[in-house]
């Protein structure tokens, strides 16, 4: 976990009467604060990986801003972790060759296409892994997801989901509605509700969520992406009383609560959190 370092300067007062004094100024607050938790769970392996950029640089964070990826490998397949690491290493090189000039949902889609299909060709469908990725430049926020990781804005107290997952659940919940009477209980109980319909590694990747437009920040907003193993196990109070928290205090709540469950089957889970102190100066 990593918290952002803002450099403070000392100043000299000098006076006819008194001795040279050296002053420190306030050190100014970080604009962007950072932090990260990951656990095994009840697994015999871990199959996540995660990459913050910038999150600790504030030149660079000023010139490019903070991009930040979560793949969650998935269980039980060949390879999971190292479909996961790969996935994330193409986001990386994607996240250099993107330009804020041009049309950035359709930099990360075609992105994201072309890291699905070098997957494929490694993999040969062996394997999968979600990923959801944001990049954050001043106040505007950029994202794309593909599967069930989420990625959560806390504002005003409020916790919001911004992606949509990719499961079967929203095909279940479509033939419900041809139904008489239609029950939406009935879909999410069904066994195939949570079988991912869109993932990396796919023979043709025909799902994936991103913002058409910028999303503007404000100051005071909070951002998790997490795998499933904490999206799937905690509420919605559980996420906001964490996201409520700096973002070290806040990743190791996390953690206390997704353990605290004692899940038998606990999927192994990450987060990442990213507080947005103040954009352009402005707190």
């Amino acid at each position: 976990m990593g918290r952002i370092s803002d450099f403070f300067r000392r100043s000299r007062r000098v006076t006819d009467d008194a001795p040279t004094q050296q002053l420190r100024r306030p050190v100014p607050q970080a604009p962007i604060l950072v932090g990260n938790v990951q656990g095994i769970g009840a697994r015999e392996g871990q199959e996540d990986s995660f990459a913050l950029v910038n999150a600790s640089d504030p030149e660079a964070m000023a010139r490019r801003g903070v991009f930040a990826v979560v793949a969650d490998g998935m269980g039980g397949l060949a390879d999971g972790k190292a479909i996961s690491e790969a996935a994330v290493d193409g986001f990386l090189q994607l996240f250099q060759t993107l330009d804020e000039t041009g049309d950035v949902p359709r930099q990360l889609l075609t992105g994201t296409c072309a890291i699905n299909d070098a997957l494929f060709q490694r993999f040969g469908g062996r394997s999968g892994t979600t990923a959801v990725a944001v990049w954050i430049l001043r106040d505007r926020l950029h994202w794309i997801s593909v599967g069930d990781s989420a990625i959560f804005l806390m504002r005003h107290g409020g916790v919001f989901q911004v992606n949509r997952e990719h499961t079967r659940l929203n095909e279940l919940y479509l033939e419900e509605l041809s139904r008489e009477p239609s029950d939406p209980a009935r879909a999410e109980s069904d066994e195939d509700a949570r079988r991912l319909s869109a993932f990396l590694g796919m023979p043709e990747l025909r799902e994936a969520d991103c913002n058409r437009r910028p999303f503007l920040l404000c100051p005071g907003d909070v951002l998790l992406l997490c795998s499933d193993g904490i999206s799937g196990v905690l509420t919605p109070a559980e996420l906001r009383e964490a996201m409520r928290l700096p973002p070290d205090a806040g990743c190791r709540l996390l953690e206390t609560l997704v353990l605290e469950k004692g899940l038998p089957a606990q999927d192994n889970f990450t987060g990442t959190m990213i507080s947005i102190q103040s954009i352009n100066g402005r707190e």
